[in-house]
């Protein structure tokens, strides 16, 4: 009996699967190939407004007695992409819920395996927390490649900052009054974490870690379920890490007040 329900369970859900698969890629196909159009029509708006009146816009005001209703395929042409994306990414939570709820029971009576969830919708709930997992690991690996990339160039910039040698290489010009340290930016990179986290450019440490306990509890992704403050959350703690003991130290030696 257990090897009959297990095969039920089974072939089940391989037969949703494959429908489901059918749909989710003539929809991502329909979604691609309209995307294609909305993209070309908009460029002809945008680019060649009188070319576009000259061959769409004439020949279906001359047409429309005959019937085909042109306005409604061009509006179609313009909301089918993100219709279809939203069909394809409905279809591909219910493909992952349904399947895993049939092909989980197939395992139980057929292998013996546990069964995690009781209900479809936990399945569902849980392929939503693995799509918000996916893009919170995209968003960080993103942020990490831009925080490479700023690095590199940061870098390539202070190198070749340093081949000016004397007066101009991380040190400070005095001569006639003038002080200008060219330090590869770091004034400038100073002056912008100060900014972010809300502080004056002479704020003490204290003041700094003060101003940014208060902008991480208030921009902290966990606590705010219903905005994405990922990108503002990851800047504060981008400022917090430069504006250390040490830049702050070098800041106010070079740049700080005078008493």
């Amino acid at each position: 009996m257990n090897k009959l329900y297990g095969n039920f369970f089974k072939y089940v859900g391989t037969i949703i699967d494959y429908v489901l698969e059918f749909f989710i890629t003539v929809f991502s196909m329909l979604t691609e190939l309209f995307r294609s159009f909305r993209s070309l029509l908009l460029s002809l708006l945008f680019f060649g407004g009188c070319l576009f009146f000259l061959i769409f816009l004439i020949p279906m005001s001359l047409s429309s007695r005959g019937g085909t209703n042109w306005g409604g395929i061009l509006l179609l042409i313009l909301i089918f992409p993100v219709i279809g994306s939203f069909a394809v990414s409905r279809l591909k939570y219910l493909q992952y819920m349904v399947t895993e709820f049939f092909y989980e029971r197939a395992d139980y009576y057929l292998l013996g395996k546990d069964i995690t969830y009781e209900t479809m919708g936990d399945y569902g709930r849980r392929y939503q927390r693995k799509i918000e997992e996916e893009r919170r690991r995209q968003e960080e690996a993103r942020a990490r490649m831009e925080e490479e990339l700023f690095r590199q160039r940061f870098e390539a910039f202070f190198n070749q900052a340093n081949s000016y040698g004397g007066a101009y290489n991380q040190g400070s010009y005095n001569q006639g009054g003038y002080q200008g340290a060219y330090d590869g930016g770091f004034k400038e990179k100073y002056e912008a974490a100060t900014e972010r986290l809300g502080v004056d450019v002479n704020a003490d440490k204290y003041e700094i870690r003060l101003a940014y306990k208060k902008l991480a509890k208030k921009y902290h992704p966990d606590l705010n379920p219903d905005k994405d403050t990922t990108q503002i959350f990851q800047e504060i703690n981008a400022a917090n890490d430069f504006l250390n003991d040490e830049n702050i130290a070098r800041y106010k030696s070079m740049y700080g007040k005078k008493q």
